[in-house]
């Protein structure tokens, strides 16, 4: 028998902590869920929001957090204290690190911060540059406008058809990870 390969996951969203608590009770469940699944995480290093969310259920869970931090964000704001640290001298140096070392990505809900990663991540995706999954944590509809918003690009032709197709939207914890387990099995 084969022995299963364990899944690092990267997310990203928001470092907030004036965002509604139901946001941070779903991730803080995800990063549960990480966790028993037997994954790793690896994020952006944050102890606030969601960032921090995520990493507080992965450690909670039992499971290994890689935290990627630019230098002079210490002086920002507060950076949890995962299993491994990685400083970096930017913010892009901090984006190259996460998509090397994850077989996924989770797009949790955030702002500019977030967008940006996301369309950077799906735009490496669209040309050819990774096949890892991406997939939007759709928490209380928060993506719904987003995903109108793609296809109302694609309908004006700017944007194919195909890059629809090169993410996802879940509304679940466990359908998120479902998603990602499916796909990196499929790949192996």
């Amino acid at each position: 028998m084969s022995e299963q390969k364990k899944i690092t996951v990267c997310m990203y969203g928001a470092a907030s902590e004036t965002i509604d608590d139901l946001y941070i009770r779903q991730v803080y469940q995800l990063g549960r869920a990480i966790a028993r699944r037997g994954w790793n995480l690896i994020y952006g290093g944050g102890a606030g929001g969601l960032m921090g969310a995520v990493a507080r259920g992965v450690h909670d869970g039992g499971g290994e957090i890689i935290g990627v931090v630019p230098e002079w964000m210490d002086q920002r704001e507060p950076i949890y204290e995962s299993d491994t640290i990685i400083r970096t001298e930017t913010m892009a140096d901090r984006k190259q690190i996460m998509e090397d070392n994850a077989d996924a990505f989770i797009i949790a809900p955030g702002g500019i911060g977030t967008f940006d990663e996301f369309f950077q991540t799906l735009t490496l995706k669209d040309l050819n540059r990774h096949e890892k999954p991406i997939v939007l944590y759709n928490i209380d509809g928060y993506y719904d406008e987003l995903n109108d918003f793609v296809e109302q690009c694609c309908a004006k032709q700017f944007i194919r058809r195909s890059v629809i197709d090169m993410f996802c939207t879940r509304e679940s914890a466990e359908d998120v990870l479902d998603v990602i387990e499916a796909t990196v099995a499929a790949a192996v």
